[in-house]
């Protein structure tokens, strides 16, 4: 059954999303590296080889949170980015601390340890808060780089470098300005999206308000006619379009005898009734009270007898199921002529369902032939 209601669109690009595919490209890159790394350093370098082993193995975790636990990431990232922290910290202080001078211990710290500190502030940007990113970023910075002064510090040659490990903590300031710019502004993106998104939601609920029925969920009139003049445009030898038109029997009784609450329900449930009977495509709709009609498609009319003497035999049957009451229906059906005014067709295909009411009620009557209950 066609419908007018709509699902709002995903709104834009999903940024946890993407997030989590780039630090999951990271450590597909990266698990090689640093286990050729390990393969060819372990037996010279001990931080390599008691690190590199646990360091593979929590970001082999981490991917695996990532694709298959998503709902886990932001608090496991956080957790694994403050560890990954106090290691590159603990890594600095160890290698500062083998080294005889302050060339070789400003030599051991590259390139992993101070670009690992980089991919940690990087990390910290795609799963915090912008401020809280920054605040953390610019602690750990500023943590490293003390940790750096104090170890060169202690060794032959250490006065130079210790300039460089303040250029390097500068170099990380302005790294963490770009890195705020460019937080602000996917945040900017997701605003928008946003703001597109409730946009898209508020017209859809206009839509539905517009061609939707409030009581039963489908098709109102105004929407029927607006199908009904489009299919008019289409009809052909190779297209031909059906219309049944139906009304309940003695429905007044009802709302007279139970009251509105039931007839409401009872409504509900033929609406329920004719959505599962037709097809994807056809268009159900409600006119008001207890009249409804369905717009087929590439449908003749016997075909669409066939379809209102199931629908005839099925509300009956499902509303004594449904509120323990048997109320029948009657049916008109017609076809629709090229170019026909959808109001002729409504006036034609209603004259046949009074037609039906006339002969007994409970009954299809087409424009052929009277049928029969």
């Amino acid at each position: 059954m066609e419908s007018t209601r709509q699902s709002g669109p995903r709104p834009g690009a999903d940024l946890a999303g993407l997030a989590r595919r780039v630090v999951v490209i990271g450590i597909l890159v990266g698990a090689p590296v640093i286990a050729g790394t390990w393969i060819a350093d372990q037996d010279t370098d001990r931080w390599v080889r008691w690190g590199y082993p646990p360091l593979g193995a929590v970001l082999l975790v981490f991917g695996w949170i990532l694709v298959f636990r998503s709902q886990w990431s932001k608090q496991v990232a956080i957790t694994i980015l403050v560890l990954l922290e106090v290691a590159w910290i603990a890594v600095a202080w160890g290698r500062l601390s083998q080294a005889a001078d302050a060339p070789g211990a400003w030599a051991s710290l590259m390139p992993t340890p101070l670009l690992g500190v980089v991919v940690c502030l990087i990390v910290g940007f795609l799963f915090q808060r912008t401020r809280t990113a920054l605040v953390h970023g610019a602690v750990y910075s500023v943590a490293i780089t003390t940790v750096l002064a104090i170890g060169l510090a202690r060794l032959d040659g250490g006065a130079e470098y210790q300039w460089l490990a303040v250029r390097y903590c500068v170099y990380l300031g302005v790294f963490l300005v770009l890195l705020l710019v460019l937080s602000r502004a996917k945040e900017h993106v997701t605003s928008a999206v946003a703001d597109a998104a409730r946009a898209d939601a508020t017209a859809s609920r206009m839509r539905d308000m517009a061609y939707l029925d409030e009581l039963t969920g489908i098709a109102n009139r105004r929407r029927l006619l607006e199908e009904l003049g489009h299919q008019a445009g289409l009809v052909g030898p190779t297209h031909r379009v059906s219309i049944v038109y139906f009304d309940l029997d003695h429905f007044k009784q009802v709302n007279d005898s139970f009251g509105h609450d039931l007839g409401d329900r009872v409504l509900r449930v033929v609406a329920q009734v004719a959505a599962g009977t037709v097809r994807e495509g056809d268009l159900l709709a409600r006119l008001g009270g207890e009249e409804f009609a369905i717009v087929l498609p590439a449908t003749d009319r016997q075909a669409a007898v066939q379809l209102a003497e199931r629908l005839r035999h099925a509300v009956p049957r499902e509303l004594t199921d449904a509120v323990g009451l048997r109320v029948t229906a009657s049916f008109g059906v017609t076809e629709l002529t090229p170019d026909e005014a959808a109001t002729s067709v409504l006036r034609r295909v209603d004259e046949l369902m009074y037609r039906a009411k006339a002969a007994g009620r409970d009954r299809v009557q087409s424009t052929e032939s009277s049928g029969a209950a």
